[in-house]
Formats: structure tokens, C-alpha cells, sequence
């Protein structure tokens, strides 16, 4: 069909042609060139696809994404932007933005205006999480992404759930993903959006956990330690009590591990407790509260002393988890020790209160959110809590968490813990002493709750009030574990009897939870009077003769210490959720 003669004669030499002849040009290339019917169909139809795909692409990035120009009138919306100059000819200028966010100018150079501007919004939106914080290295591994992105997004939403995710438009080549929460932005940067938003997720968790990294590298554990460690809890302490069958029964089981550089296969139990038991005597011979975790944590405090006292004999020892701190006579945990603290079942108070197995009506539901959130004191003779302020509008709440039983003034054991994550667990005494100690983790049982409630509950409720203790105190946030095989909860009446053991010498303590005493009618080896002996004796060696010092006048000296208490306390009357037990008239 093509005009070969034509194309032969004068495709080369075009000179026999007199003059342009448009008719035998328009025959020639209509006849060449043309389309059929076929190629007309699929050309219309690709344009329409890709008319189609753009149309769909603009759609989805306008619902899910915003430019950084947007996103950063949402931050500061008083926010303004200038030229500074224009440089170039006249034909293909150069413009220079700027924009001032606190006290602070960024800006960008673009060829637009509109493009400098985003440029310079783009520098400011940066400098909210990446001022104090260096770009993170993504694993190039996709799959093992993915997955550390599923684990971390989870647990971020967890401790954060107003945590918003965002998109920001970039160029082909790049894209960029903000998270914000309580005012905070962290930006993630990727040759692609999952890249990009699963460093945006480890920017945000680095910073909320600065002050607890180990607390962090639990989220990548390529096991769950926390059924380790409950393993190997109940393997001790079926192994401890094989010759009492009293003491099988228990309703909490609690313990203390040690960790050197998150290592579970080489750890250390350093404690085993069981009881629910409380007692209102202001005797320091006494065990008041004899619930498991809080047992626990005063064996913690012994094991922490006789690690002082042998530093302190041998100078310079390998063996100590302490260290001593450079021209003073303070100490602190050597980087590499970590502690985690397991429960065998939700902390009683706030964090056990909520628990969706438990609140079936929709009356009490309604009810219990007025409730939510307040401090709690234990009930005598109960494993029960009620709230500080049952005495008015809450006082019905009570029947919940069990009732009808004389209210002490002992916190519940999610208050105190919510405390401990802000000022340690070595108390008064130990702070003199040594820099405050905190949990890594948590590893908590046959949880009821939700685990963004217990987040909540052990810390979340005042965080906001608290951004600014005097260090070395302040908020460490503790990872929080559930465990995957969860057992039947036991039911019944809770034993009267507490078991207490420690690795400091080896032995089981039976606690009397009706006297707080051992079943010999002797002081534990946990009471406070006890303690303070070891005090006493460490301070001796430190710095001299102090024998004659009474309890409460050795508590005064840790000035810093009980600062920072009464600022948690205050948090908690702030924010509305009363008055901690021991400020109650």
C-alpha cells in the first residue's frame, strides 16, 4: 500500500521537485502514517487510563497526604512568609523564602516562589523531631521492615493514642511521613513510604524512650522475653516451695531479673514474692503492704545495698552492679544492668479497674470512665481498691474492685508503680546515695486490660504535667510485656500468707499478712527497720559516725529526692485525680 516509486525517486534527492507540491506530500504521509481503526481504539484507551490513574492518585494523596506548607499552618497558624531576595536573569529567577518559627528562620531556594516556600516549610517542620535527634539507619531488609514497623507502630499507639500519622507531598524521588503527637512532629524520610513512615515511628519512639533505651531494643527481641522470664520465675518458685504445699496456692506471683545488656539467657533472679495482703500499723518493724510486687520491690532495695556494701569493701570491683560517680561519694548502675519486673496479673487499682471481662453493664461502664484515672488506696483484708475521693461522688465505684471492708491509707499498687516510672524505686534512703534506679520492663500475666490503658495507668495519666523534673529524675518509661500463654486466673479467697525470697542469702520468708510480721513473729529481713540498719552501716563506712540519726531525720536528707515526690503528688491532685494517701489528713 505505501508509495515505494515516491520514496525511491526523492526520499534522498529532493531537488526534481520544481516546487512544494502540498498534495503529494499530504497523499504520501496520510498513506504512510495512517492508523487503523485498531491503533485509534487503543490509544484513546490508554489515554484514558492514564487520565484515569492520575485523576485516582491526585484524589488518594489529597485525602491522606498535605504538603509541608499545610502541615505546618496546622502547627503555627499565625506563621508568615517572606521573600528575601531574587536573584538570576530576569528569565529564570531564583527566589529565596523565608519563614520564622520561634525565634528561628528557615529557608529555601526554589525557582517559584510556591516551590521555596515549601522548601522552607520543609526545613521547619524538621526541626521539631530532628533538632536533638539524627536521621536513623532503615534496615535495607523489606520484610524484616515491615515487621518492625507492624511492632513498633502498635506499641506507639499504645502509649500514644492520639498519635496522628500524615503523608507530605514530595518530589518523584523521595518521600517524607510526620507523626505527631502532644504537640511533638517527627519527620521520616525514604525513597519510598513504608521507608519513610517506619522512620518516622523510630524517630518518635527513640525520643519518647531517650531516657530508657533498653526499654526500646525490647520492641525488636527476636523471642518474647517475657515468657522466659515467667517461665523461669515459676520454675524457681515451684522449686522453692516442692515441700510446702501451702504455699502453692497464691492469687499474685511477682519477681525481679537482672539483665547485662538485655541478655535473658544469662540472667539474674534477684527476687520471688507472692501476697495481696495489706495492714494499716505505722511500724517500721511492720510489712504494711504485702502485695507481691511490692515486696518485690523492697527486696530490690537489699540486693541494691549489699551491692553497695561490697563496691565499697573492694574498691574498684567488677563484681557490683554499681559504680562509683567521679569526685563524690555517690554511685549509680553500671549501662549495662537493666531490671524488669514481672506480675503474674494486673497491678490492683487503675490498671486492673478497666478491665473489659469484668464491666459488663453499660450503666457501671458509663459510671466507672468518672473514675478513671484516680488514685486508689487499698481495702483491708481485700485484694480490692477504692478511690481516694469514694468519700463523694465515687463512692458507689467501689463494689467493683471489691468493697465493704475498712479503707487503709496504702496506695494501690498501679499509683505507686506510675510513681516509681518517675522518681525510682530505691526510695528515700538509697537516693542519698546512689542515682535513682528504674524498671526496664514490665511483664504483666494474665492481663485483663488493654495495654494502652496500662500505659495509661503506669505512667501516661501525668506525663503531661511532668516534662520538666530535675534530673536524674524523670519520666522513664519501662516497656510493657503481656505474656503469649496465659494462664486461668486463681480463684477464690486469697491466702493469708506471704512467700518472700531473695538471692541475697538464699532464703524463704513466710509473712503473716494479718500482723505484716514472719510466721516466727520476727521482723523481715524487708521491714524498714531492717533496712535502715543497712543504711546506717553503709553510711558509716561513707562518711563517718551517724548512728544516732533517726529514721525519719535520715529520710530529710534526701533533699532532691522528696522534691521530686511532691511534684508527682501534685501532678496527680492537679490533674484531678486527688490527693495521694499519705498527704490525707
Amino acid at each position: 500500500f505505501y508509495n515505494n516509486t515516491f520514496l525511491n525517486d526523492h526520499s534522498l534527492n529532493l531537488s526534481p521537485i520544481p516546487k512544494f507540491n502540498s498534495n503529494i506530500v499530504q497523499q504520501t504521509l496520510s498513506h504512510r502514517f495512517k492508523r487503523t481503526h485498531n491503533d485509534i481504539h487503543n490509544s484513546q484507551q490508554k489515554k484514558r487510563f492514564r487520565y484515569s490513574l492520575t485523576t485516582t492518585k491526585d484524589n488518594n494523596l489529597s485525602r491522606s497526604s498535605k504538603n509541608a506548607v499545610m502541615l505546618l499552618y496546622e502547627v503555627k497558624p499565625s506563621i508568615e512568609y517572606k521573600l528575601v531576595c531574587q536573584t538570576g536573569p530576569s528569565h529564570r529567577p531564583m527566589f529565596r523564602m523565608s519563614v520564622e518559627i520561634n525565634g528561628e528562620i528557615f529557608e529555601g531556594i526554589a525557582q517559584t516562589k510556591k516551590e521555596a516556600k515549601q522548601s522552607a516549610a520543609e526545613k521547619a517542620l524538621e526541626s521539631f523531631s530532628l533538632s536533638n535527634n539524627n536521621l536513623l539507619n532503615v534496615n535495607e531488609n523489606v520484610k524484616q521492615m515491615n515487621m518492625i514497623e507492624s511492632n513498633e507502630m502498635c506499641y506507639l499507639k499504645q502509649i500514644k493514642p492520639n498519635v496522628e500519622f500524615k503523608e507530605i507531598k514530595c518530589d518523584k524521588n523521595e518521600f517524607k511521613y510526620v507523626i505527631s503527637f502532644d504537640n511533638k512532629y517527627f519527620i521520616g524520610k525514604g525513597e519510598n513510604k513504608e521507608r519513610a513512615k517506619t522512620q518516622a515511628i523510630q524517630l518518635a519512639l527513640q525520643k519518647l524512650f531517650e531516657n530508657n533505651p533498653f526499654s526500646l531494643n525490647l520492641l525488636c527481641c527476636e523471642y518474647n522475653f517475657g515468657d522466659y522470664i515467667e517461665k523461669c520465675i515459676e520454675e524457681k518458685f515451684y522449686e522453692l516451695i516442692q515441700n510446702d504445699f501451702r504455699l502453692k496456692r497464691y492469687r499474685v506471683l511477682s519477681g525481679i531479673v537482672l539483665t547485662h545488656n538485655l541478655n535473658f539467657q544469662s540472667m539474674k533472679i534477684i527476687c520471688l514474692t507472692t501476697g495481696t495482703k495489706s495492714l494499716n500499723e505505722n511500724n517500721k518493724q511492720l510489712l504494711n503492704d504485702c502485695h507481691a510486687e511490692m515486696l518485690a520491690r523492697r527486696c530490690l532495695i537489699r540486693y541494691c545495698y549489699e551491692e553497695l556494701n561490697l563496691l565499697i569493701i573492694n574498691q574498684n570491683s567488677n563484681e557490683s552492679i554499681f559504680e562509683k560517680i567521679n569526685n563524690t561519694n555517690r554511685f549509680q548502675l553500671k549501662s549495662s544492668v537493666s531490671f524488669h519486673l514481672y506480675i503474674s496479673t494486673t497491678p490492683c487499682g487503675d490498671a486492673r479497674l478497666f478491665s473489659s471481662d469484668q464491666i459488663r453493664s453499660i450503666d457501671l461502664k458509663h459510671s466507672l470512665m468518672k473514675s478513671r484515672g484516680l488514685l486508689r488506696t487499698k481495702i483491708g483484708e481485700n485484694e480490692g481498691t477504692i478511690p481516694v475521693l469514694a468519700e463523694t461522688m465515687y463512692y458507689n465505684i467501689q463494689t467493683l474492685d471489691d468493697g465493704n471492708n475498712k479503707q487503709l491509707f496504702i496506695m494501690s499498687c498501679s499509683d505507686k508503680l506510675c510513681r516509681w516510672n518517675f522518681i525510682g524505686l530505691q526510695g528515700a534512703l538509697l537516693s542519698i546515695l546512689i542515682n535513682p534506679i528504674y524498671l526496664t520492663s514490665i511483664i504483666i500475666g494474665n492481663s485483663l486490660c488493654k495495654n494502652d490503658h496500662i500505659h495509661q495507668s503506669l505512667f501516661g495519666r501525668i506525663e503531661q504535667k511532668l516534662y520538666h523534673l530535675s534530673a536524674p529524675y524523670g519520666l522513664r518509661r519501662p516497656f510493657i510485656s503481656s505474656i503469649n500463654n496465659r494462664k486461668v486466673q486463681t480463684m477464690g479467697r486469697a491466702p493469708m500468707y506471704s512467700l518472700l525470697w531473695n538471692c541475697v542469702d538464699n532464703k524463704c520468708e513466710i509473712i503473716n499478712g494479718s500482723t505484716g510480721l514472719t510466721i516466727l513473729n520476727e521482723s523481715s529481713t524487708v521491714s524498714k527497720a531492717v533496712l535502715f540498719e543497712k543504711w546506717q552501716s553503709l553510711m558509716n563506712k561513707i562518711q563517718g559516725n551517724i548512728t544516732s540519726i533517726s529514721y525519719c531525720d535520715a529520710k530529710q536528707l534526701a533533699v532532691e529526692y522528696r522534691k521530686t515526690k511532691e511534684e508527682v503528688n501534685k501532678a496527680f491532685e492537679n490533674s484531678g485525680f486527688g490527693r495521694w494517701a499519705g498527704l490525707m489528713k
